[in-house]
């Protein structure tokens, strides 16, 4: 029964999903939210202002992962997710486990940096056809404007929402530069979109062919994600093998604890077996990130 409702949900938010990407084109979305929002500007956060920089770091983050969080449902899922942990492992490890626990606090900050990379990544994919898209408006006679709100009905999300939001923020008056500028800013580890606000603000300066400079831009996104693909391909057995490694230490453990189920006890109940838990926790934790580091391909 979970099975089936599962795949039944699945399949119903998968078109859900479709029907309102077709509304949004066609134009006869009812409740259009993201471009109510498209030029929606928030007042100063009191608790961004007083955490400093790492407010603002988090804000930026919430902006870039395109979450509905506020930093304060954000601080009390850190806080719940901490409390959480720490209970759960003070039963296993003790007192001193809890401290351990509270890492869990980091998990819903690793959540929105996720997702933040995943909505990257997914604009980086859309931007080749939606570079595409616009050199075919430009080349129809439409305005560099008219080309972008082509682009913002036509493109999937969430390109179309950055595209929208510049054609929003120029068409109520904003000047273009500050419109693209923002763009970027937005978006901030995204190389390819800054090569391309770069090239629409240089071309509008110096002039040239900017339909020829987009359509480089394309080819150059384009290539890119190939050579990852190639890269992700070759190295599939080296990262299988890692995973494989990574697991073996629980998949050992359990196996252990089904088959002997008193031959770890000692290990979780006295305090030196605790320490060396912790210990052990925190160097394979520290591994995990190195290797993940040093296996990461720059293209």
């Amino acid at each position: 029964l979970l099975a089936s409702s599962f795949v039944f949900w699945t399949v119903q938010a998968r078109r859900e999903t479709r029907a309102q990407s077709l509304s949004r084109r066609l134009g006869t979305l009812a409740d259009d939210s993201d471009g109510a929002e498209l030029f929606h500007k928030t007042g100063p956060d009191p608790l961004a202002d007083a955490l400093g920089f790492v407010g603002q770091h988090l804000i930026d983050l919430l902006r870039q992962a395109d979450a509905k969080w506020t930093l304060q449902g954000l601080a009390l899922r850190v806080t719940i997710c901490a409390v959480v942990g720490a209970v759960g492992i003070s039963f296993a490890l003790g007192s001193r486990g809890a401290v351990m626990g509270l890492i869990g606090g980091a998990v819903p900050y690793l959540l929105l940096v996720s997702r933040g990379q995943r909505r990257r990544i997914t604009i980086s994919e859309q931007l080749p056809d939606a570079l595409d898209l616009i050199g075919r408006s430009l080349q129809a006679g439409h305005g560099i404007a008219d080309a972008f709100r082509l682009c913002a009905e036509e493109a999937p999300m969430p390109i179309a929402r950055e595209v929208g939001a510049v054609y929003e923020q120029h068409n109520l008056g904003r000047d273009f530069r500050e419109c693209m500028t923002e763009l970027a800013e937005r978006n901030p580890h995204n190389f390819d979109l800054k090569i391309f606000v770069s090239s629409v603000l240089l071309q509008r300066e110096t002039g040239g062919n900017l339909v020829e400079i987009l359509d480089n831009i394309a080819a150059t996104v384009r290539s890119r994600f190939v050579f990852k693909a190639k890269v992700k391909a070759l190295t599939a057995e080296a990262r299988m093998s890692a995973v494989i490694l990574g697991m073996l230490p629980f998949i050992v453990s359990g196996a252990i604890t089904v088959l002997r189920p008193d031959y770890l006890g000692a290990l979780l109940s006295d305090d030196l077996g605790q320490r060396m838990m912790i210990v052990c926790g925190t160097l394979y934790l520290a591994g995990a990130v190195m290797m993940r580091t040093l296996a990461r391909v720059e293209a």
